[in-house]
């Protein structure tokens, strides 16, 4: 599979040129900072003034200062920082290329990556509050332009028993399982019920996980982590606040007891994802059954809506594109159209 950046778009974009002597310099000094045996960790959190590190799995936690030219650090990030000296803390002195990085879109600060190296991103629904799919649809372009899985888990259906409510939820399962690159699996975290399927899904994978307010998500990390308070323990003796708040995004690792290995990187601050700031090219490839039948239509310019000999609707008459994944499309399509004017 393909590792794409997730970047926003942005009139300071660097030319091929300056991208190039950008990587070569960063090459050059992340092998002089070999050769003076500088230590490489896993970016584990970022609260306040400090980084948390860990090295390898199971060693100590370890708070770190960064130097401010280096660029934004995220959960998940592979650092080097030299030996500390005196009791000194350790400083990261580079940030080593990510495989896949996400990114938080800000209209005034630009894009703000909240977790790097992962291979999966899993939603967490529900009917209450019932989800949105457009909400779904916005995950699934990210993960498409980053080149990761996209799994999601619908909770609570030990209380789902309205049985117009339970055929809409079936129904927009068949339209994503169809779906490259995208699981679906629904349990309850409350009787476990699918907890090992969900398990399957996350075993040996680098997983964010995202959820808005009220699904379960706090409760779902809660289960799949059983010793939770001596790893949050941890990172707040590392950074000496004392106890573990932070709105930035924080890496766990899964208890290997009860599931492979693994990890998972906690987004407490990120419960939807913008889309506004995408070209057509970016959205149109995130809609993988649509895709195929951009560029057929009669017109170059078909808006997809009212125009005749449209690919898009043939496909909808034929039962190839759905009319809610259609919907969807044309939505998020106007609010990056909308932005640009």
């Amino acid at each position: 599979m393909s590792r794409k950046l997730l970047s926003r778009r942005s009139n300071k974009k660097l030319t091929k040129k300056q991208k190039s002597k950008v990587s070569d310099n960063l090459e050059k000094r992340i092998d002089k900072l070999r050769e003076e045996n500088a230590l490489e960790a896993t970016v584990i959190s970022h609260m306040g003034y400090n980084i948390i590190t860990q090295i390898k799995k199971n060693s100590s936690l370890v708070a770190c200062d960064w130097r401010q030219n280096i660029g934004a650090i995220c959960a998940g990030d592979k650092v080097l920082f030299s030996p500390p000296k005196n009791d000194e803390k350790p400083i990261i002195e580079a940030v080593l290329p990510r495989e896949t990085v996400i990114e938080k879109q800000n209209s005034y600060r630009g894009a703000k990556p909240f977790a790097a190296n992962i291979d999966q991103i899993l939603v967490i629904i529900t009917h209450e509050p019932l989800f949105q799919p457009s909400l779904i649809d916005r995950y699934v372009i990210m993960a498409n332009m980053v080149g990761i899985d996209c799994l999601i888990y619908f909770n609570k259906i030990d209380i789902l028993t309205e049985p117009n409510i339970i055929n809409h939820v079936n129904r927009i399962q068949n339209i994503y399982e169809s779906i490259p690159d995208i699981h679906w699996v629904k349990g309850s975290i409350k009787t476990e019920r699918g907890l090992v399927d969900l398990k399957k899904q996350l075993s040996n994978r680098q997983t964010v996980i995202t959820g808005q307010s009220g699904v379960g998500k706090s409760s779902l990390i809660n289960t799949l982590i059983p010793d939770m308070s001596i790893q949050t323990m941890s990172i707040s003796e590392a950074s000496g606040l004392g106890r573990h708040s932070t709105t930035n995004s924080t890496l766990y690792r899964l208890d290997e007891r009860t599931i492979n290995e693994g990890i998972i990187i906690d987004t407490p601050g990120v419960r939807s994802f913008d889309t506004y700031h995408l070209n057509p090219a970016q959205i149109e490839k995130g809609f993988a059954e649509i895709y195929p039948f951009i560029g057929q239509c009669q017109f170059s310019d078909c808006s997809h809506t009212h125009e005749n000999n449209c690919a898009l609707k043939s496909a909808i008459n034929d039962e190839k594109i759905s009319k809610l994944r259609y919907a969807s499309f044309l939505q998020i399509l106007k609010e990056s159209q909308d932005h640009d004017k």
